[in-house]
């Protein structure tokens, strides 16, 4: 490669039906490894990704640290990572890989492991949302409450979430929110009440097509429940980067905002996490150095 590179590929064993435990032999099928150096770690428990990272950065040995999982193990890598010099990439095997998506990543082992090693780097933005912090899209309403479900489902994969957000759907009522930002209060009744780094949830399904990882600014999207004859155009719309077209939506740019309102189930980067009224939201520019790939055949 002409390139000293070392590598720590952190693994979720259970990510993508157990993908994760092939990672070894596909990266030693691949011509383009034979001279980097690399370690592979397998995480046991919740919380071991933050551990290992924290290890690595007191090692100071690696140039890369991989996040090969879900969104959730993408966030706890990456949130361990916040301000280091170590670039961070991606090999996605959740059920959404919204962040990954976003950045360009394959949603293909292979060729993901190959975009690792491309010489293009970028300092991205992170979402601070009171002492957590979120790549993607995270939020309260009706997304937060379909990653509750989905948490506790034995199933994992696109079809449980599906599932969950079918149940819920023609239940869970609009709430009211307060929001505190540019020096204005907002005071909205909507479904979905997200906070975007990024523009997607995952699978292409666009809550925020103008958010950008690299403006310093949150995209706080505002979603009225769509009328039932209006549902299938609305999922048109979504997953076609043109929800903001649509007249029961808006969003607004901020660089911090206080939310308060009908709040305890919160989710981060599709995690459910329970928090309390008002919760905290603060950008931080620039603090995060990711891999940008570029086209790998």
């Amino acid at each position: 490669m002409g390139r000293e590179l070392y590598i720590l590929f952190i693994v979720n064993p259970i990510s993508g039906l157990g993908l994760g435990k092939e990672l070894p032999d596909k990266i030693k099928k691949l011509p383009e490894y034979d001279d980097v150096a690399y370690d592979i770690v397998f995480t046991k428990y919740a919380g071991h990704a933050t551990k290992l990272v924290e290890e690595a950065r007191s090692a100071r040995k690696y140039t890369h640290i991989v996040a090969v999982g879900g969104d959730g193990t993408v966030n706890e890598v990456a949130s361990a990572l916040y301000g280091s010099d170590i670039a961070f990439a991606v090999v996605s095997l959740g059920s959404g890989n919204g962040f990954a998506r976003h950045l360009g990543y394959s949603m293909f082992m292979n060729k993901a492991l190959k975009q690792v090693l491309c010489d293009s780097y970028a300092q991205i933005d992170m979402l601070q949302i009171n002492d957590k912090f979120s790549l993607n899209v995270s939020g309260v309403g009706f997304d937060a409450e379909v990653a509750y479900e989905f948490n506790k489902l034995k199933l994992r994969g696109v079809f449980s979430y599906i599932y969950a957000a079918i149940k819920l759907w023609f239940r869970y009522p609009e709430k009211k929110y307060r929001i505190i930002s540019n020096g204005k209060v907002m005071r909205v009744s909507c479904f979905i009440l997200s906070f975007a780094n990024s523009s997607q949830y995952g699978n292409n399904a666009f809550i925020a097509p103008h958010a950008s990882v690299r403006d310093g600014l949150m995209d706080i999207c505002i979603l009225k429940r769509p009328a039932f004859l209006e549902i299938l155009w609305f999922l048109v719309f979504f997953m076609n980067s043109k929800i903001y077209k649509l007249s029961y939506y808006r969003e607004l740019q901020c660089e911090e905002a206080i939310v308060e309102g009908d709040i305890s189930h919160v989710h981060i980067d599709g995690d459910a996490h329970f928090m309390e009224s008002p919760i905290q939201l603060k950008m931080h520019k620039g603090v995060l150095k990711v891999v940008v790939p570029k086209f790998v055949q």
